[in-house]
């Protein structure tokens, strides 16, 4: 009988831990120092420091939020998730920029590959300015 007792309190603890471990990855949020405007979603943003983390991580629930630090402003975005088979130790989000204009078009961390829909607006201005369009990323902060 104690046998058993101490192998169902193993099991308790373990699942437990298990539980923790899980809630702490999906909690994760990034910080990001983003020096110019952008666009994602139909949404415009300032240049400013971002908090970005999954609306809620424990649902399939696909979107984002981000978070502007300075003022505290949240929006919400939805996201295109995407399988990273490769193995990251650098966050990054990535941006198409067409003359001034930036659109994050996705954000890649070691648990979390996302890409952004483009709107109809990004869509006719990357197929005017094809040759003219640039990626760039920015390093994520935990």
């Amino acid at each position: 009988m104690k046998k058993i007792l101490m192998q169902i309190c193993l099991a308790v603890v373990l699942v437990t831990g298990l539980i923790i471990s899980a809630q702490a990855q999906m909690k994760t949020q990034y910080r990001a120092h983003v020096p110019f405007d952008f666009k994602v979603g139909g949404q415009a943003f300032q240049a400013g420091v971002y908090v970005l983390g999954l609306t809620n991580p424990s649902t399939n629930n696909r979107t984002l939020t981000i978070r502007e630090m300075n003022s505290g402003n949240a929006k919400i975005i939805l996201i295109i998730p995407k399988e990273n088979n490769e193995r990251l130790d650098v966050s990054k989000l990535v941006f198409n920029r067409y003359h001034d204009r930036y659109y994050l078009s996705a954000m890649v961390t070691p648990t979390l590959g996302a890409e952004f829909r483009k709107t109809k607006n990004e869509v006719m201005i990357a197929e005017k300015q094809k040759s003219k369009s640039e990626t760039m990323a920015i390093k994520l902060n935990k």
